[in-house]
């Protein structure tokens, strides 16, 4: 798997610039082939062609400038490094929120302050808490998956984030210990809004779980989502829409002498809250419920013991092809959803785990923050 490092002292338009040189090829295949996607028919794409794609893309720049400048400042760069649009590094970025906007632009409004997908899980074992999420999508990006660490800066603490080439990040944990994850969810109430990577990597400067929940919750979300925020003491589950926030889990040091507090939580590609639920859709072809079934009965049968343990159960095939870790792609079907990485993280030891790919029997690699 890639592994990129980004050097301490170099400013968010130079990162992005060394970024985008290091892998040019790369991030423009991946934004064209998600282009492609926005447009397909039977992968619900809703755009009808390529340059009603970049458009909409376009309109998310100035929410992201607005958002972070730092942040803009870095997908610029890595626009001029890869020798490609910043558009076209939004679709790269932001590509499964695109793809729940109108096609027609009448339709677009600003956001407030496929059949498989991700699945997250937590709990707390006796090595420490531990975080750990398949990260699921088109299996043409497998290609394309890596490691990025990002390093201390103004902005906040030093973080390993798993990403993409082109993606400013997908997941991770920083060096005050707090780790982001994510599903994706299908909104039907789709608005124009930050790329999500940037609230990924925004929540990674937070100094605690608590402070990163708040920070998603202000985000100028522009579709679906579940973000999953944990650090050594606390943890907290949010729900997104095009307009919706909603706080659906929370697990706080306090809590930990009651026998009743939460112990473990997971999550997949379907809404827990009822009112995002009412806004979001479900594909009637989704594993979604089959994978939560499935960790709901592991997770119930038998406690978390620790990072081997999760990073075992997240790639199982029971149930195969509508398994947790699983590959839907065929050679009639080469987008197919597949499990295309994984991120493992224990706030407790700052150790973070990755690997790209179908992560069944596969050792991942070992990095430290």
């Amino acid at each position: 798997m890639r592994v990129l490092e980004l050097p301490a002292g170099a400013t968010p338009r130079q990162w992005g610039q060394i970024h985008g040189e290091s892998f040019r090829g790369e991030v423009r295949a991946l934004s064209a082939i998600r282009t492609y996607l926005c447009t397909a028919e039977g992968r619900m794409g809703r755009f009808p062609d390529a340059a009603s794609v970049l458009a909409a893309a376009q309109r998310h720049l100035p929410v992201l400038e607005r958002y972070d400048a730092g942040l803009y400042a870095e997908l610029c760069g890595l626009a001029e490094g890869a020798a490609v649009t910043p558009a076209e590094v939004v679709v790269a970025n932001h590509y499964t929120d695109l793809r729940d906007l109108s096609a027609d632009p009448a339709d677009w409004k600003d956001a407030p302050g496929d059949p498989g997908g991700c699945s997250v899980l937590w709990a707390r074992t006796p090595d420490g808490p531990v975080l750990a999420q398949t990260w699921d999508m088109h299996a043409t990006a497998i290609p394309y998956i890596m490691m990025m660490k990002v390093p201390e800066s103004a902005a906040g603490p030093a973080a390993w984030t798993l990403t993409l080439t082109g993606c400013l990040g997908l997941a991770g944990m920083n060096a005050a210990r707090v780790g982001v994850m994510i599903n994706n969810l299908y909104s039907t109430d789709a608005r124009l809004g930050v790329v999500w990577p940037a609230v990924v990597r925004r929540a990674l400067h937070a100094r605690t779980a608590r402070a990163a929940r708040d920070a998603i919750l202000r985000a100028p979300i522009g579709s679906g989502h579940h973000y999953f925020a944990g650090d050594r003491d606390d943890a907290y589950a949010i729900e997104t829409s095009g307009v919706l926030r909603k706080v659906i889990f929370t697990a706080e040091a306090s809590e930990g002498g009651d026998a009743a507090a939460p112990r473990a939580f997971h999550h997949t590609n379907h809404c827990l809250d009822a009112d995002v639920a009412a806004v979001s859709t479900v594909s009637p072809t989704s594993t979604t419920h089959d994978r939560y079934r499935w960790l709901s009965e592991s997770l119930g049968g038998r406690a978390l013991a620790g990072l081997d343990d999760a990073w075992t159960r997240m790639g199982s095939q029971d149930g195969w092809p509508r398994s947790v870790c699983t590959n839907m792609a065929t050679p009639q079907n080469p987008h197919g959803t597949a499990t295309c990485g994984a991120i493992a993280m224990n706030p407790a030891t700052g150790e973070v785990w990755g690997q790209g790919g179908f992560i069944t029997h596969v050792r991942p690699e070992r990095f430290t923050i």
